[in-house]
């Protein structure tokens, strides 16, 4: 009898597992989602320091800019809303860069980096 019961749950776990090994209809398509960013409350005196211009390694110009409660990054591309996401890090809303702020009061470094590069470059003011 037991031997009976165990070819029987036998028999329904690879029938199941087949089925949820069929094709599904989506034919190869990868739906992206990006991440989503969660804000951190952002100090208004940590928000003045920010705002500056930065001359990268690269010879780009990063500008720092803000208005109410939000800050604005230009890598020569047009502004991009940057967030914080804690300690003195900020990630770009759309776009893909991260900027990291030295941890001092003046924020004199930053170093901007992206998904493909963790040190894209570092600039002082």
């Amino acid at each position: 009898m037991r031997l009976a019961h165990l070819v029987l749950f036998a028999a329904a776990t690879i029938a199941s597992l087949s089925a949820g090994a069929a094709p599904q209809s989506n034919e190869g398509i990868v739906e992206v989602r990006p991440a989503r960013v969660s804000k951190v409350y952002l100090e208004p005196e940590m928000k003045e320091r920010m705002q500056s211009t930065y001359r990268l390694d690269d010879g780009r110009m990063l500008r720092v800019t803000g208005n109410a409660r939000k800050l604005f990054a230009d890598l020569g591309d047009g502004k991009t809303e940057i967030v914080h996401v804690g300690g003195h890090r900020f990630e770009a809303l759309g776009q893909d860069f991260h900027l990291r702020f030295a941890d001092d009061n003046y924020a004199d470094t930053v170093v901007v980096g992206s998904a493909a590069s963790s040190r894209v470059a570092s600039a002082q003011r």
